[in-house]
């Protein structure tokens, strides 16, 4: 998304539904890109789940780079986008928690069969 379609998108005020619907499927259409996302959030969960059962409490600091690592890899790898760049995490254009959110329901998405590739 350009500098041009962020400024656009805020003055229209776009919503997290129009977000999950328009531009995030758009930036995931590689399906390894999909796949290390989908490993990403499920073994997020298993580090949270683990850490808060049978290892120990501060294991639980692992979350962010265990969760966001596998996405970043597919992006940097093999479903690049010039405009955004390599480091994702940097993103200014949409709030980072709404990528957040939406890998999650992605990851449903995929496990429901409810996901629909984009070509």
């Amino acid at each position: 998304m350009s500098i041009y379609s962020y400024y656009e998108a805020m003055q229209n005020q776009l919503s997290f539904s129009a977000f999950c619907r328009d531009v995030f499927p758009d930036e995931h259409r590689h399906p390894i890109n999909v796949a290390l996302h989908l490993v990403g959030v499920l073994a997020g969960i298993a580090v949270i789940a683990a850490s808060l059962t049978i290892w120990p409490w501060w294991a639980a600091l692992a979350f962010p780079i265990v969760h966001v690592a596998p996405g970043l890899i597919g992006h940097r790898f093999f479903e690049r986008n010039q405009e955004v760049g390599d480091a994702r995490i940097t993103r200014t254009d949409h709030p980072l928690y709404w990528f957040l959110i939406a890998n999650h329901i992605m990851a449903v998405q995929i496990l429901t069969g409810r996901w629909k590739r984009r070509p």
